[in-house]
């Protein structure tokens, strides 16, 4: 046997999960990176936080419309 056999260690679960950590995390933000540069750029970002530092983001609230007032009728 020589020395360079001796080294090569099969792969360990550990190795094999930190493999896959990697390889995931690098899937998503290549996912999220693609969908940010896809996006249309006239489109107006959304969100639902109601946080106030996201507040230029968020859609307008619509006023309550007037109240209903029945029509009047002259006799």
């Amino acid at each position: 046997m020589t020395q360079n056999s001796r080294r090569r260690k099969q792969p360990s679960m550990e190795n094999e999960v930190i493999v896959a950590v990697i390889v995931l995390y690098l899937f998503i933000a290549l996912t999220m990176m693609t969908v940010h540069h896809l996006q249309p750029k006239g489109q107006a970002t959304v969100t639902s936080s109601t946080s106030p530092s996201h507040g230029h983001f968020s859609e307008p609230v619509p006023k309550e419309p007037p109240a209903f007032s029945p029509p009047t009728t002259t006799p």
